[in-house]
Order: structure tokens, then C-alpha cells, then sequence
């Protein structure tokens, strides 16, 4: 085939003045295969704050409300909690037994600090988060390298995180909950707010130019403790400037024209599901129109506010810790901790069908995006055996339709995220205080 005759779809649209990124249509592509533009591999972490409803034994009176699947004859069943991915049984791998061997002493309310990188709050030196090891190899071919999302947004306090990704130097990046921000900056191409936005650049790389220039002459009069500091605090002025840099080679570039009925940007967490719904829906499209393939979504975090209420808004009753620190319970019609779970459970999954629905030049949207959804807590303060679902990402040779249980493989979460690295084409072969690898999810080559 001439390669050079096929019409790339991508090109074309961009070439009109329209970044448009549609489903895979044959007409796009008259002279060969659909195969033969290979889609992005994408990661979304999400994650829930205190633990889920747990029970492991089949003879538990509440165990159709646990949070793990049983298994029957060799396939999982999931309860009623996360009943919509017995839909997606094939398509996904649960996980026991694993954990960050240097968080299990750790204040229960303080490992949400450490889901993705391992690293305890009290290291010397920390580790960055999976999500941001990855954008830092291929952030740079989309207009953001990851999204970091909270519902709750911000940074918390150390030992209570609202964020889950931390950047190269192991600091902290703040959540966004921000739904109409988001949308504008990846989607709203209103020539008015373009325009505000190259000003605002214009502005603030000036400022950052300032602060370099008097860097020099600060230094020099400084102890070399302070001066170390000031180090520290100029790696984050660079990624500052970096990101300037970035924003200002893509502020030319025509943004995605989108279906934005889908987004209910005025929901706040009066409305909880609303505003969850619509996060997933931003990264979905996101992840469609390869604005971004990396993002973390804090669900819930370990603090308390608004958000730890929202089971009473939902008629629940209480709020999440307290819910989660009651557990699963042993009543057959279910626990309110349960009883939540179900709610996020539900929401993912729509997003999950979302994913699975639309069609790419080599499957779907799922079978190139890798979700992994958890909880640092196997139940309220209990740092060990974390539960943890993957789901999607067939086409990164990942193997699915099992329930591993590892607990006697003394194995460290972080083999897990050096093998998931390793499928998003990030090649890592040690990672925090990886030993290995977790090749029990992989298909054999």
C-alpha cells in the first residue's frame, strides 16, 4: 500500500480549521486498513477515600453487597455494588492482596498521599505518581500532559491529600473541580477567551522571567541550606515556565468541537451525581479528541467537608468515614457503606459503556484506555490489602477475567505500576520500591 495516498483523518480536519476527532469511518481511510493508524494508549486512576464495603467469604450474610466479585466456576460475579461490570467480566481484573509495604504504619486518613507513588509522607525523598512518570514521556504530543482531577480540588493537607498526582520532584499538584474552567480551557474556543487567555500567558511568563533574572543576585547571599531551598523553589518555577511555553505553541491550534449537551457545568455537590457524572464525561472527551491520555480523579478524599456528607445528600444517611468505618455489617440488604459504593460503582460504569461504545481505528475506546479504580484502605485505617480493579486496555496486552489473590505473593503495589508503565509505553524497569514486575496480567507474548 502508498502509504502516502491514505487520507489521515486527523490531518485532514486540522487542515480545514476544524479539530474535530471523529470514530473510525471507512471513507477516512479508502486505501488500507483501519489498523493502520494505531490509537494513543490512555490511564485513568480514580480513587475513594476511607474503603469500600468488604466481605471475602462466600458464607458472609452480606456478601452480594461486597465490593469483590465471587467466583463461580472460574468467573467473577459481582454483587450488587459493582453489578455493571459483570458486563465487562472480560474486559476486567480485580485485585487482593497488594499494598505500599512503606504506608502500612502509616496514619490510616494519610495513604491517599501514597496511592500512586509509594512513597510514605514522611520520606525524605518522594517519588512521582504513575500518571505523571507517563505524561513526562508522551504528555507532550497533547495540549495537556494529564488532567489532575478532585472532587474536592486543590492540595489538602499533607496527610490528607486532595490530589492524587505528584510531579518528578514528588510535590503535590493541585486538583482541578473546577467543571467550567475545564471545559473552557480544553473545549470553549470562544475568540474572546482565546485572546484573554494569550494575554494572561503574555503576563505571566514576564513574571516568570523576572523571578530567573533576580535568581542570581538572590543567591549569592545566601547560606547554602537557603540556597538549596531556592533551588527547590526555582525547579517549580521552571515547570511554571515549561508549562507557559507549552500553553503558547498550542494556543493556535483550533480546539475540539464537542457535543457539550452532555456536560451539566453548573452541577455542584448538592448534586453529587450530576458533577461526577460530568467529570467522567470531560474525560471521556478528553480522552476522544486526545486533548489529554493521562488523568487521576479523587472521588473522595480522607478529610471531611461537603463531600465526606454526600451519603446523607443521597438519603444514605451520615457520612462517608463514619459509613466506612462501620463497614460492610452483616445485614443482607446492605450496609451504608455499600450502599454508596454502589453509587460510585454505577457512575463508573456508565462511563465504562461510554468508553466501550465508541469505536476506534483498532477496537474501541476501552480497548486503548486502561481504568484503575481503588482505595488505599481495605477497610477504614487498614493500609494493607488494598482493593483494586483494572478494567479496559485490551489492546495493551493486559489479561482480563480474573480475581487474583496475591496476599501470600508479598509482592508491593509498585510491581503493579512498573508493568502498567511499562503497557503505556513508558519503559520502567524499577519504580519507588518496586521488586518486579506483575506479569499474572499480561498476555503471554
Amino acid at each position: 500500500m502508498n502509504t502516502k495516498t491514505q487520507l489521515d483523518r486527523r490531518s485532514f480536519l486540522r487542515g480545514t480549521g476544524v479539530a474535530l476527532c471523529l470514530p473510525w469511518m471507512e471513507s477516512l481511510n479508502v486505501f488500507g486498513s483501519p489498523k493502520a493508524e494505531a490509537s494513543p494508549k490512555r490511564f485513568l486512576a480514580v480513587y475513594v477515600g476511607h474503603g469500600f464495603a468488604i466481605a471475602l467469604a462466600d458464607d458472609h450474610p452480606a456478601r452480594d453487597w461486597s465490593w469483590y466479585p465471587s467466583v463461580v466456576d472460574g468467573k467473577m460475579n459481582f454483587g450488587k455494588s459493582m453489578a455493571g461490570f459483570n458486563g465487562f467480566t472480560d474486559q476486567t481484573t480485580v485485585l487482593y492482596g497488594l499494598e505500599h509495604p512503606r504506608v502500612i504504619r502509616s496514619n490510616g486518613h494519610g495513604t491517599a498521599d501514597s496511592f500512586l507513588t509509594g512513597s510514605n509522607i514522611g520520606d525524605a525523598v518522594k517519588y512521582p505518581s504513575i500518571d505523571q512518570v507517563a505524561a513526562g514521556v508522551h504528555g507532550k504530543k497533547t495540549r495537556y500532559p494529564s488532567l489532575v482531577l478532585g472532587n474536592e480540588g486543590g492540595l489538602g493537607t499533607k496527610g490528607t491529600s486532595r490530589t492524587l498526582s505528584y510531579n518528578q520532584f514528588g510535590r503535590p499538584i493541585p486538583s482541578s473541580n473546577d467543571l467550567f474552567r475545564l471545559y473552557n480551557n480544553m473545549f470553549n474556543s470562544d475568540p474572546k477567551l482565546q485572546l484573554g487567555n494569550k494575554r494572561r500567558l503574555a503576563t505571566n511568563g514576564r513574571l516568570v522571567d523576572r523571578v530567573l533574572e533576580s535568581h542570581h543576585d538572590l543567591k549569592r547571599k545566601l547560606s547554602r541550606a537557603d540556597s538549596e531551598k531556592l533551588e527547590h523553589y526555582l525547579h517549580s518555577i521552571r515547570d511554571v515556565e515549561k508549562d507557559i511555553e507549552r500553553m503558547e505553541s498550542w494556543s493556535d491550534t483550533p480546539k475540539p468541537n464537542i457535543d457539550s449537551s452532555i456536560l451539566a457545568l453548573d452541577a455542584t455537590v448538592k448534586d453529587p451525581a450530576a458533577f461526577i457524572r460530568t467529570m467522567y464525561n470531560l474525560i471521556y472527551l478528553a480522552f476522544q479528541t486526545d486533548t489529554t491520555r493521562y488523568a487521576s480523579y479523587m472521588l473522595q478524599s480522607m478529610g471531611g467537608g461537603a463531600w465526606n456528607d454526600i451519603p446523607a445528600t443521597l438519603g444514605i444517611g451520615g457520612n462517608h468515614h463514619n459509613l466506612a468505618h462501620a463497614g460492610i455489617g452483616r445485614k443482607p440488604g446492605g450496609s451504608g457503606l455499600a450502599k454508596y459504593d454502589k453509587f460510585q460503582g454505577e457512575l463508573l460504569t456508565e462511563f465504562i459503556k461510554k468508553l466501550a461504545a465508541t469505536p476506534e481505528a483498532d477496537g474501541t475506546l476501552l480497548d486503548n484506555t486502561l481504568v484503575y479504580y481503588g482505595c488505599s484502605n481495605s477497610n477504614t485505617h487498614n493500609n494493607s490489602n488494598y482493593p483494586l480493579l483494572l478494567c479496559g486496555g485490551k489492546n495493551l496486552g493486559l489479561k482480563h477475567g480474573k480475581f487474583h489473590m496475591l496476599q501470600d505473593r508479598k509482592a508491593p503495589l509498585n510491581n503493579l505500576y512498573v508493568t502498567l508503565l511499562n503497557t503505556l509505553d513508558a519503559p520502567t524497569q524499577k519504580f519507588s520500591d518496586s521488586t518486579g514486575t506483575l506479569d499474572d496480567i499480561l498476555l503471554k507474548a
